[in-house]
């Protein structure tokens, strides 16, 4: 069975800033890039993109919180992220009505319901059709390359953004080996050797973006493959969740024996 795997990764606070998305096709013997969309200028185009490139079996990875409903505070999921991935500098920021009391992260998950799209549920083993995941790429890449903190690549001058989306892209291409693989290809290929050093600005950003849809895209084909085995959900569908990939377990440490 083949299916498409869509990441988005949505400038849900402002539509003044692009949004990146990407699109996978594979089967459970891998997975390949098939586009990577240039910035999408509203949240109605990440909408089309999706329906151009959605099947009937079809799972998308949204960076953005899907549901809102708590007035204030922070979402239960963003608070367990926080206790689980705090200590690796993988917190989430903080999500609710007050703040944003029209998201379009929202109006876009409500857009994707009327396609036939829903959301993924621990109860169920639904892994087949048309399913919405909410990720969060930092915790995720914590959890997937096992990492101590965070890849530091959103803020900062220019040339600590660029080491931070080299070390971003050495770890994305680790996926070409990894269970289950994202295969080369001549597509991945110009995305992962894009001279950093002619990037900045506005064309820095948006291939920020790209490689975040990139990861996103590679997280919803992560569940459809693995599924619960390898995954666990923060929250719930009604007050709001994260998918994420199961943080490796501590190797415990070995004490020195007495000869």
């Amino acid at each position: 069975m083949s299916a498409t795997f869509i990441g988005i990764d949505l400038a849900w606070r402002s539509e003044r800033n692009p949004s990146g998305a990407a699109t996978l096709a594979g089967n459970r013997s891998g997975s390949q890039l098939v586009v990577v969309s240039p910035p999408l200028r509203s949240t109605d185009a990440v909408f089309e993109f999706v329906r151009l490139h959605a099947t009937e079996e079809t799972v998308v990875a949204v960076d953005a919180p899907m549901v809102i409903v708590n007035d204030t505070g922070q979402r239960i999921c963003e608070t367990l992220i926080g206790k689980r991935y705090g200590s690796r500098e993988a917190s989430c920021h903080t999500s609710n009505l007050g703040l944003y009391p029209q998201a379009s992260s929202v109006w876009l998950t409500k857009a994707l319901e009327t396609e036939g799209f829903v959301h993924v549920e621990q109860l169920k083993e639904q892994r087949t059709g048309r399913i919405l995941l909410e990720v969060y790429p930092h915790a995720a890449m914590v959890a997937l390359f096992d990492l101590p903190k965070t890849i530091k690549y959103k803020k900062g001058s220019v040339a600590s953004r660029r080491f931070g989306l080299e070390t971003l892209r050495s770890h994305l291409q680790q996926l070409t080996s990894a269970t289950p693989p994202l295969c080369s290809s001549p597509l991945l290929q110009d995305l992962f050797t894009q001279e950093l050093t002619q990037l900045a600005g506005r064309a820095l950003k948006d291939y920020e973006d790209s490689l975040d849809a990139l990861f996103c895209a590679y997280l919803s084909y992560y569940f459809w493959y693995w599924g619960w085995e390898r995954n666990e959900l923060f929250g719930d569908v009604e007050s709001g969740y994260m998918l994420n990939p199961t943080l490796k377990p501590a190797t415990p440490a070995v004490e020195n024996e007495s000869l």
